[in-house]
């Protein structure tokens, strides 16, 4: 159910939003990409680096400036990326 939520965020935040809401998801991706890793240890090595990639692109404390075109095509690149993960976890 989380992850529905978080694809869901992850797409609202290709319109303009205030500053804080992208801080508030990079912040969620970031412990959430982490916490399926640990959920999951028989994830395969595939699925671990795009979760591990996930977690150090949307962390808040180092920020990656890639300017709001680019970091809109992440999104939804990572929004793919979880409906992809959610429905391989869900079988």
């Amino acid at each position: 159910m989380i992850l529905f939520s978080i694809i869901f965020l992850i797409i609202a935040a290709t319109v303009p939003l205030p500053y804080g809401a992208y801080m508030l998801l990079r912040l969620i991706v970031c412990i959430s990409s982490i916490k399926e890793i640990y959920d999951n240890p028989k994830l395969n090595s595939d699925m671990t680096f795009w979760l591990v990639t996930l977690a150090i692109l949307y962390n808040p404390i180092i920020k990656i400036p890639l300017g709001k075109p680019l970091w809109t095509i992440v999104n939804i690149l990572t929004a793919g990326f979880f409906i992809y993960f959610l429905s391989k976890k869900q079988k």
